[in-house]
């Protein structure tokens, strides 16, 4: 007796087979796939790149203040945070060193006394104020403290 025979069309068993054509349309849309994402992830990386706080908080010690000469500035990474410390005549002052535009990494410019996003120009003065492109606002300030010549900041 054959049971496949013996049994409704509803209820047999068929079995699944791939095709060749089938089988190279998958790996080759995988592929795809993987290069896309090789591509757009460090791509968001470099976008987004130290937008998060760390866990750590509280007054950090930076350096030594006669490691920034005085019109200078220094790039810094406290608690998981990019900071930008500047030295004037009177003062040290910390602000954030993401642009408030789109997150890129500023840099300050001795020359023009000003910080500058190298991404879409945006500058910004000695007080973290927007002077002139895209960003829409100024760059988050840090408290700062200056004890027996080191500078600490507050993160």
């Amino acid at each position: 007796m054959n049971n496949a025979a013996e049994q409704p069309s509803c209820c047999r068993v068929r079995e699944k087979t791939i095709s060749r054509r089938d089988f190279i349309d998958l790996f080759i849309k995988g592929g795809l796939l993987v290069t896309l994402a090789g591509m757009v992830l460090p791509a968001l990386n470099y976008i987004w790149p130290v937008t998060r706080r760390g866990p750590a908080g509280g007054l950090q010690e930076v350096c030594k203040l006669d490691d920034i000469l005085v019109g200078g500035a220094k790039k810094v990474t406290l608690a998981g945070s990019a900071l930008i410390i500047l030295r004037t005549p009177n003062e040290v002052k910390a602000f954030s060193a993401v642009c408030t535009h789109l997150g890129c990494l500023v840099d300050w410019d001795s020359q023009k006394r000003s910080i500058m996003c190298p991404c879409h120009a945006g500058t910004f003065d000695m007080n973290g104020r927007v002077v002139s492109g895209p960003p829409p606002k100024p760059l988050p300030e840090h408290v700062v403290k200056v004890i027996d010549g080191k500078i600490f900041v507050t993160v």
